[in-house]
């Protein structure tokens, strides 16, 4: 794996001192402040939001506004101040504080193998999921490089890998550059958690649906799913915190939507054909002009609930039944699709390449969901 270190300097760096002795750049302003882009392929324009979202930022740090660590969580996670003081523009995750990494600040056990909280993630790898889940939420028109739109089809807010140094972050070893992901923060009216889900509108559920299956996230709750109003007054639904998204197995995806009501509800045409429309390898593809070149477990993941979720659509099955095939009934019993992944692998000879062993993987995927479809329909005659 891995992540550019080179950057287009969007902070401020250099200089002299005044008589009080802070330092100063070319510009007359302290670069004992410093933020930037991460930037791996020159190629790559910078979106004006991120831009924008970068500029914002900056300013509210170099107006004296200090970082606000966020309360939530288990890993350090900071609201970043406008230049006025008077509201959130971005929340920053450096990824020397994520839970179990050597600088988090709630406390938590350094890990021991570099594994994370969940099954098949790893420890200073969740900015990297972070900025993933925000490139592939495609918007409808098509890829999010090619159509250049800003907001994606579940709505990720824009993502970016950055480098900041700011005293008001963990420094417990003294002041040092930190990396980590930098999101904008989305106004809203509270989480999912704090009312019922049945006011939640079936679309919006599904939206959050097609990302979670697709990611195979390992953590979606309530909590990280915001509400806010939309211009007609109605709920949307903010998707938030995907640092456990693409790991490196499926034992421990998990989608609380799973239980609500609209998931048991089909997806509409639009969302069909949304997903009709992805193609994991060129996911992959993306991922690594960014910066992010996927292991073999994680672009393997990518590959197979892509496939699962085209393949289900296609049979018609609903949210609950493609999610209820990636998530485990109990911690002992394992999911469906960690059978299928075992059958494949027990189908096909050591050093078998990955084309061959994804075909063996949708063979007996497909075996597995005609016996899901046919139940559907014999409980639809019931």
């Amino acid at each position: 794996m891995r992540w550019g270190m080179t950057g287009s300097l969007s902070g401020i760096r250099g200089g002299n001192r005044n008589e009080n002795g802070d330092t100063f750049g070319d510009r007359g302003r302290r670069v004992d402040l410093w933020l930037e882009h991460l930037v791996i392929n020159r190629n790559i324009e910078i979106p004006l939001v991120l831009e924008n979202l970068l500029n914002s930022t900056f300013d509210g740090l170099d107006r004296g506004n200090y970082p606000i660590r966020s309360s939530e969580g288990t890993g350090g996670a900071y609201f970043m101040l406008d230049a006025l003081g008077k509201k959130y523009i971005s929340v920053f995750k450096p990824v020397d504080e994520e839970p179990m990494a050597v600088n988090n600040p709630r406390g938590l056990p350094i890990s021991v193998d570099g594994e994370g909280l969940k099954k098949g993630t790893r420890v200073g790898e969740g900015a990297l999921r972070e900025v993933a889940a925000y490139i592939l939420d495609h918007p409808k028109n098509g890829r999010r490089f090619i159509c250049g739109e800003d907001k994606g089809f579940a709505g990720v807010p824009p993502t970016m890998m950055v480098k900041c140094l700011h005293n008001g972050f963990n420094h417990p070893d003294g002041l040092t550059v930190k990396i980590g992901s930098l999101q904008m923060f989305m106004e809203n009216h509270g989480s999912c958690e704090d009312m019922g889900p049945s006011a939640f509108p079936v679309e919006e559920v599904h939206k959050i649906s097609v990302l979670d299956i697709r990611m195979a996230n390992a953590d979606r709750h309530a909590g990280n799913i915001l509400m806010s109003k939309g211009e007609d007054g109605r709920i949307v639904l903010i998707p938030i915190d995907h640092g456990y998204c693409l790991p490196e197995s499926f034992e421990d995806c998990t989608f609380d939507w799973l239980y609500w009501p609209q998931a048991r509800k089909p997806y509409n045409a639009d969302t069909i054909e949304y997903i009709k429309s992805l193609d994991a390898e060129e996911d992959i593809a993306l991922l690594n002009l960014y910066g992010w070149n996927l292991p073999l477990e994680c672009a393997r993941t990518l590959r197979i609930s892509t496939m699962l979720l085209k393949k289900g659509v296609e049979r018609g099955l609903t949210p609950f039944a493609i999610g209820s095939i990636m998530c485990r009934e109990s911690l002992k019993k394992v999911s469906v699709i960690e059978e299928i992944v075992q059958e494949a692998l027990d189908s096909v000879l050591p050093g078998t390449s990955e084309a061959a062993f994804m075909e063996a993987v949708s063979h007996i995927m497909d075996h597995h969901l005609e016996k899901v479809a046919k139940k559907m329909s014999m409980e639809k005659i019931g």
